[in-house]
C-alpha cells in the first residue's frame, strides 16, 4: 500500500509540477503581453514629449535670434551650448539641420566630432506608413540610427529654413517598460509557485490520508474475505470428505483408507518435490485433499458387483472400472457449475486416471507413461499401497514388507519408476504408518482361500 501511496504522491507531482509549468508559461505570456502594451504606451507618450520637446525648442531658438545659426559665429555659439546643455529621457538629445541640405547645424557631440553625419537622409517612419527623409518629414515617428532605433520628433522652422530634431533612444525606454513589467512576472511566478505548493502538499496529505483510511477498510475486506473463504473451504472439503467417505462406506472399509491415501499421496509429493518445481506447498495440499475423491465413481457401482467376496467375471470388471469415468463425470458436472478450480481439476485427473498403468496396460483409457497426468501416478502407488495392506471382503492385509515387494517389482510396468523410487526413500515412514494400522485393527477376517482364482486382484479395483 505504501508503494501504491508513492505512486500517486509522484503522479500528484508531476500534475504539479505541469499546472507550475503552464501557469509559470501564462505568466510569461500575459507579461510579454503587458510588456509590449506598456511599450507601446510609453513610445506614444514619448513621441509627444519629443514633439513638444521640439516645438518648445524652436520657439526658444526664435526668441534668441532672428536668423540661422552658422557654425563659428556668434549665434550659432549660443544654440550649440544651448543644445549641449538639455538632456532628454532615454539618453535622448536635440539637434539642428539645414532644411535644404541637411547639413547638421547643432549636436552636442559636433564640437568632439566634426564630421558628425547629419540624420537629414535616415528614413522616418511616420503612423499610417508614411516613410520619408528626415529632412523632408514633418511631426514624429521612428528612424533606425548606427546605434539602435529613435524616437524622433521634427519641428520645422521656416523662417530661419532650419529643423529642431528631438531623438530618445528606443532601447531606453524598452528598459523602462520592462522595469515595470519585470516586478509583476515576478510576483506572478511567485504566486503561481506559491500556490502550486500548496496544491502539491494538500493534495498529498488527503491522498495521503484517503489510502490510509482506504487501506483500513482493505484489510478488514481481506480479512473478512479471508475469513468467509476459509470458512466456506473448510465447508466444501467437509462435504467432500463426507461425499468420499459415503463410497468408500459401501466398500467395508472404516474410512480411515481416505485419511492413508491423503498422507502417502503427500509423503511421495513431498520426496518428489525435491526434483520437481512444478509441486508446490499448494499443489501438495491440493493433491492431499483431491486424493480423498479417487473413488467417488464407486457410488455407481451396484452393490452385488462392489461387495463381491471373490473374484470378478468379464461382465463384472467392465462395471467395476466405469467407476473412474463415473468418478470424473461427477467432478466434471461440479466443475462445470462452479467454475475453473484448482482443487476440482486434480480430482478429476485422479479419478479418471489413477488406475492407468505407467506401461499403458491399465483403464479406462489404457494412457501410459507422462501421458498420465503426475497427480493420478502418485495417487495409483498410494492407493495400491493401501488396498494391498488394508483387510477387505475378498482378502486379508498384507504386511508392509510385502506390499512394498509388490509396488518394487510393479516399477516400470505398473508404476512411474520416479515415484517408486520416491517410495523406496520415504519406505520408513510408510512401514510406521501400515503397522500403527495394524497395531489398531480390531476386524474379523475371513480365512484366506486356497484357491487364488476366486481372490480378486485388488491392485486394479
Amino acid at each position: 500500500m505504501n508503494l501504491v501511496i508513492r505512486r500517486k504522491s509522484w503522479l500528484i507531482i508531476l500534475l504539479v509540477g505541469f499546472q507550475l509549468a503552464v501557469s509559470l508559461v501564462g505568466v510569461s505570456l500575459f507579461a510579454n503581453w503587458g510588456l509590449l502594451q506598456v511599450t507601446r504606451i510609453v513610445r506614444v507618450q514619448v513621441m509627444k514629449d519629443n514633439e513638444q520637446i521640439a516645438a518648445q525648442m524652436a520657439r526658444l531658438i526664435l526668441q534668441l535670434q532672428p536668423k540661422a545659426p552658422s557654425k563659428g559665429h556668434q549665434n550659432w555659439e549660443r544654440v550649440q551650448t544651448l543644445v549641449e546643455s538639455i538632456s532628454l529621457p532615454n539618453d535622448g538629445f536635440l539637434c539642428i539641420i539645414e532644411s535644404d541640405s541637411g547639413r547638421l547645424l547643432c549636436h552636442p557631440d559636433l564640437r568632439t566630432v566634426p564630421d558628425m553625419m547629419s540624420p537629414a537622409m535616415i528614413p522616418l517612419n511616420q503612423s499610417k506608413g508614411q516613410v520619408s527623409p528626415i529632412m523632408k518629414a514633418e511631426g514624429m515617428g521612428w528612424a533606425t540610427m548606427p546605434d539602435g532605433n529613435h524616437l524622433i520628433a521634427v519641428h520645422d522652422i521656416p523662417s530661419m529654413g532650419i529643423r529642431v530634431l528631438a531623438h530618445q533612444r528606443e532601447a531606453g525606454l524598452l528598459h523602462a517598460a520592462s522595469s515595470i513589467i519585470w516586478p509583476i512576472q515576478v510576483g506572478g511566478s511567485v504566486v503561481a509557485g506559491l500556490l502550486s505548493l500548496v496544491v502539491l502538499v494538500g493534495g498529498i496529505w488527503i491522498v495521503s490520508g484517503y489510502e490510509n483510511r482506504l487501506a483500513l477498510i482493505n484489510a478488514d475486506l481481506a480479512n473478512l474475505v479471508k475469513a468467509r473463504t476459509k470458512s466456506l473451504m473448510t465447508t466444501r472439503n467437509a462435504v467432500i470428505f463426507g461425499l468420499a467417505k459415503l463410497a468408500e462406506s459401501r466398500d467395508t472399509d472404516t474410512g480411515e483408507h481416505l485419511e492413508r491415501i491423503r498422507v502417502f499421496s503427500m509423503l511421495l509429493a513431498r520426496e518428489l518435490q525435491k526434483t520437481h518445481r512444478d509441486i508446490t506447498k499448494d499443489y501438495i495440499e491440493t493433491l492431499g485433499l483431491a486424493s480423498s475423491l479417487h473413488d467417488i465413481g464407486k457410488v455407481g457401482i451396484p452393490d452385488k458387483v462392489l461387495l463381491k467376496p471373490g473374484k470378478f467375471d468379464a461382465e463384472e470388471r467392465a462395471i467395476m472400472e466405469t467407476h473412474a469415468q463415473l468418478g470424473a463425470e461427477c467432478l466434471h458436472a461440479i466443475e462445470t457449475q462452479l467454475g475453473e478450480d484448482d482443487f476440482l481439476s486434480m480430482a478429476h485427473e485422479i479419478a479418471l486416471w489413477h488406475h492407468e498403468k505407467f506401461d499403458g496396460t491399465g483403464y479406462p483409457m489404457q494412457i501410459a507413461g507422462e501421458l498420465i497426468p503426475l497427480s493420478a501416478r502418485i495417487v495409483a502407488v498410494a492407493d495400491v499401497y493401501d488396498a494391498l495392506i488394508s483387510p477387505r471382503v475378498y482378502k486379508r492385509p498384507m504386511s508392509h514388507e510385502q506390499a512394498a515387494s509388490i509396488i518394487h517389482k510393479g516399477s516400470g510396468q505398473h508404476f512411474d519408476p520416479e515415484i517408486v523410487a520416491a517410495f523406496r526413500s520415504v519406505e520408513k515412514t510408510f512401514m510406521q504408518i501400515t503397522q500403527a494400522f495394524h497395531t489398531s485393527l480390531n476386524v474379523k477376517l475371513p480365512p484366506p482361500t486356497k484357491d487364488s482364482s476366486t481372490t480378486r486382484d485388488c491392485a486394479c479395483v
